[in-house]
């Protein structure tokens, strides 16, 4: 485990507010981020973004299993081979973050049917897709060898219990991480941010939080809409304040909750403030890699959740939009790496 940091210079603290202002922009015009920020800030000191990377910088090691769970089924009732690109890209940027910030092996979890498309995001960044075993032994391998893996997870209930105890048993990750993944209610149900139970054939990875949190691993849980993984830290917010609250409420909480306006956005949030924590700007993505990733969404055929194309879009809004945000993130990133060395100096 990572020694705990304190006393943050304020040039990060500041940084990490930006950071939280410019992925919480209601572009799309959404109408619940404002309501999911404000309600999930009061839970934190600190702003949420930097709050996660925090707690990643204190617990993972090198060579360390990170576990993260994304990928979203959409209109299940018609194929399960519709999923969305609001998750998956934001994950892969995570996972390559915490890569990077400490040569961590991350381990992607996701439904059965999205396994390949996920493996193919993965390579779009950088890392080879090995299996778990190969790529954890991979990490101390005397040449460089890159690597993550990618596992399905079971929609089944019990089945999922016992996979959760089984994966943290196995590999004992430091992190367990949910991007855009939807969050059982108290029901057990996985409604539509429009109140539509479509829970049948989703990954059940609440239960893979609830064992990480059983066993004191720490847990994050990203989200644009109120039905995800990690919204249960404001479970009650959500039953009061938004529309179908009282269904789509999570009953799965996570110790660090990042609202965003779509979800790989905050994804990429916690990824910057990893760059800043390590001072290190190649722990972010860039461009180029950005608008790789659309592309092989695209290539793998996931849909926009919004408008239902095949596009390299995601939630309503085009690829310009979030390369603009990458664009946006790494500016910031520069402009703060730049302060902090002035004030360390």
């Amino acid at each position: 485990m990572r020694k705990i940091i304190t006393d943050l210079p304020t040039a990060l603290v500041d940084a990490g507010e930006a950071i939280d202002h410019l992925i919480t922009t209601d572009l799309n015009l959404r109408g619940a981020i404002h309501f999911l920020y404000q309600h999930a800030r009061k839970k934190s000191t600190l702003p949420l973004a930097l709050a996660a990377a925090l707690g990643l910088a204190e617990t993972v090691d090198e060579q360390e299993a990170v576990l993260i769970a994304t990928g979203w089924l959409d209109r299940p009732h018609i194929s399960l081979e519709i999923a969305e690109t609001d998750g998956p890209p934001g994950a892969v940027v995570l996972g390559f973050a915490v890569h990077q910030a400490f040569h961590a092996v991350p381990i992607f979890i996701v439904e059965e049917t999205l396994v390949s498309r996920m493996a193919s995001l993965v390579e779009a960044i950088g890392l080879k897709v090995l299996s778990p075993e190969a790529a954890l032994q991979a990490a101390s391998s005397s040449a460089p060898i890159q690597s993550a893996s990618v596992l399905s997870f079971p929609a089944d209930v019990e089945e999922a219990d016992r996979s959760a105890r089984e994966l943290v048993d196995r590999y004992k990750p430091s992190a367990v991480i949910t991007v855009e993944k939807g969050g059982m209610n108290d029901s057990g149900a996985i409604c539509t941010s429009r109140g539509d139970d479509t829970g049948e054939h989703q990954a059940k990875a609440d239960f893979l939080v609830r064992t990480a949190l059983h066993d004191g691993i720490p847990t994050i849980g990203i989200g644009d809409g109120g039905n995800e993984i990690g919204m249960g830290r404001i479970q009650e917010a959500i039953r009061e304040g938004l529309p179908f609250g009282e269904v789509i409420a999570p009953a799965t909480r996570t110790d660090h909750l990042v609202p965003a306006t779509v979800s790989n956005w905050g994804a990429y949030g916690v990824a910057a403030c990893l760059a800043l924590l390590t001072r290190r700007r190649e722990v972010f993505h860039d461009v180029e890699t950005e608008e790789r990733i659309l592309r092989r969404c695209v290539d793998a055929g996931l849909i926009d959740g919004i408008t239902g194309y095949v596009r390299e879009g995601v939630d309503g809004l085009p690829r310009c939009v979030h390369a603009g945000v990458v664009a946006m993130l790494s500016e910031l990133i520069e402009t703060a790496l730049s302060k902090l060395r002035g004030a360390e100096s």
